[in-house]
Order: structure tokens, then sequence, then C-alpha cells
């Protein structure tokens, strides 16, 4: 029978069953007769076809007898395709470990975020908590996402795309639990001023729920949640739907000032951009003339323009900066950041003047369920 294989071209590609079975077909052999010829009961045989069983000198002595050629070609056959499947395993089981290391998983346990996994359950813990089925899903609803975002970078700290898409995750997912009423610009403009007074409180849990129920009313759902390692994030906005918007923040410089300037710079993005766009205060790909108008949006929300001969006469002292700011409407350390922010103030100055944030300070059950 050795004329059989002579019109067949091996598919290295796949298990050398496929050609036995492509010759079984030309000859109309059925899988007992073929199990029979080469003396294997008919499960086996069928283990044989799908290249779960391996071809060993005796059942490549059979194989010649059953269905052709010599038995050197199916021994060839077996190790080409042993050879590929191996390589194959191997490249995907690197693939496979790189995107899971681009994770910061000991952050996720660590907040809460996904319980600890085992290593073998590493991949669909990741999976489950991105709501994908596999990395082709994941890199089309989050990698592209990432990639095409709108950055205002902070360059102190190495960000990395899996962190970032983590911190994003969740935040979308607390969203879920923040009843909103429907998307209303007109509204939020209205809610800025008292938005803005809250930067006078002292501490998270008196003005977190507050700032939390003014954004509700206007449709945006206000999300606090740590960044986790590799996440340089310091507010990430975007709609999640044509009715809800959401504003998510971190504690990325843990100071008074950086989290209001940060906050009216998102509620800036929402009120002057459109709703497509992912803003991430974060990385590489800067946006400039949308980062800069929702920079200018925030300066003048926090100090409005009838305040700027003020600013220019003000005299550095404590007592003054104090005095100023309380005429203006907020925190002595906003006021302290946006005059370091124009020059007027050295980086080093007045920062006693400024509330520093921990997250011991944050209701939890407000800022990361």
């Amino acid at each position: 029978m050795n004329d059989r294989t002579d019109s067949f071209t091996p598919d290295w590609t796949h298990p050398p069953g496929s050609t036995i079975a492509r010759i079984m077909d030309q000859h109309g052999m059925s899988l007992a007769t073929f199990a029979t010829h080469i003396d294997l009961p008919e499960p086996e045989a069928d283990r044989l076809l799908i290249g779960e069983t391996e071809i060993d000198e005796s059942l490549a002595q059979r194989l010649s007898k059953a269905v052709g050629s010599s038995a050197s070609f199916w021994l060839k056959l077996e190790h080409i395709y042993r050879a590929d499947f191996e390589r194959t395993v191997g490249r995907k089981t690197v693939e496979q470990q790189t995107w899971l290391a681009q994770f910061p998983v000991k952050d996720m346990v660590k907040f809460g975020w996904v319980p600890a996994p085992a290593k073998e359950d590493l991949a669909a813990t990741l999976l489950h908590f991105f709501g994908v089925d596999d990395k082709v899903s994941w890199q089309a609803r989050y990698g592209q996402d990432i990639a095409a975002v709108s950055f205002r970078t902070s360059p102190t700290y190495e960000s990395r795309p899996g962190a970032v898409a983590v911190w994003l995750r969740w935040s979308e997912l607390q969203s879920e639990f923040i009843p909103c009423a429907l998307w209303n610009p007109a509204l939020l403009k209205l809610k800025v001023t008292e938005m803005r007074a809250l930067t006078r409180r002292k501490h998270p849990w008196q003005f977190i729920p507050l700032l939390q129920a003014l954004c509700a009313e206007c449709g945006v759902a206000l999300v606090i949640a740590p960044a986790p390692t590799g996440c340089r994030a310091s507010g990430a906005t975007r709609f999640l739907s044509a009715t809800k918007a959401l504003i998510a923040l971190t504690l990325r410089y843990k100071s008074d000032d950086h989290f209001w300037f940060t906050f009216f710079h998102e509620v800036g993005h929402l009120l002057l951009h459109g709703k497509d766009a992912l803003f991430l205060e974060d990385g590489s790909e800067v946006a400039e003339k949308e980062e800069k108008e929702a920079n200018e949006f925030a300066e003048r929300t926090l100090i409005p323009l009838e305040f700027k001969g003020s600013l220019e006469k003000i005299r550095f002292r404590a007592n003054d900066i104090i005095r100023l700011a309380v005429q203006i409407g907020i925190s002595p350390g906003v006021l302290v950041g946006q005059l370091q922010h124009s020059g007027q103030l050295g980086r080093g100055q007045f920062n006693t003047l400024k509330r520093r944030y921990e997250w011991s300070q944050f209701d939890t059950k407000l800022s990361s369920k």
C-alpha cells in the first residue's frame, strides 16, 4: 500500500493524524477498520488521529502497513509535529507570563480588589476581574483604550499600562454602586462654586460624601481609589454611557492643592470636551489643547479672575495668604499651590499651609468598596 500517500503533502503544523485521516477518507476506511489494522483499541486510534497518542517505532511500522509510506516517514512526521507543538506551547506560555506580569496582583489583593489566586488560577482571576473571556477581548477593551487616551504626565513615576487598566477597571466597577441622575452639564456648571467651597473643609470624611453627592446630582460618579504599583494616575475622566460620566481620583500627591486641582481639571474635561475620549492624567500621549483648556478651567474655578489684582499685590506672609484664601473661599493650601504653579512662590515655600491626606483618613465605604 506504499502508493497511498503519493498525492499527500504533509502539513507539519497539524498532527500526523491529519494526514492519516485524509488517507482513510480517500479510501473509505472506517475508524474501526483502521484500529484493527494498527492493532489499537478504537478509542486509542481516535486519540492518534487528534495528536494525543505519540507514534513510536512499533506504531510507525504498523502505520506503514495499514495506510502506506515508510515507517521513517511517520516517525519524521511525528518528530516535526512534536517539536513544532512544543515551540508553540512554549511561545504561548511566554506570552501568557508576559501578559500576567503587567498586572499589580499583590496590590490588587492588598486592596481587596481580587481574592488571592493560586498560580494556576491567576489568568482566570484577572479575566474575571476585567469581565472578559480571553486576552484578545482584554486587548480590544482595555489595551487599545489605554493606547488612545489623553494624558497629563506625572514624570516622577513609571507607568505600566496593565496597572492603569486595573485602576480604571476598579473605578468603573465602583461607579456601578453610585446612583446618579442623568448627565446634566448645565447643573454641573452651577454646582462648581458649591464644590469649590468644600476645599475649606479639613478632613476627607467631611467633604468626600458631599462632593460625591453633588457630582451624582449632575450625572457624574466620583470614585476615589488608590493607585496600584505601576499606575501613576492622579485622575481620569470618561463617559460610561450617554447619561453617566465618571471622575476617578487617586491620592497621588497626598496634598489638598493637588487633589482639588485634579478634581476641577477633570470637571473641565467633562464640560469642555467630547464624550468619546478617555482623559487620564498620567502618561505619554498628551493632547495639549484639551489639557491646557482643562488646566485653565481648574485655575479659573479655584481663583476667579476678579481676584487677579489681589494676587498681584499679596505680601507673601502666612497670615496674608490665609486672609486672601478666606476672601476667595478656598483653603490656604490650594492658594499656595496655585501661587507655586504661577511662579509667585517657590515649590518649597509655605507648604506647611497645605493639608496632607492619607488613605486612613478616607471612609473606605465611599472611596474603595
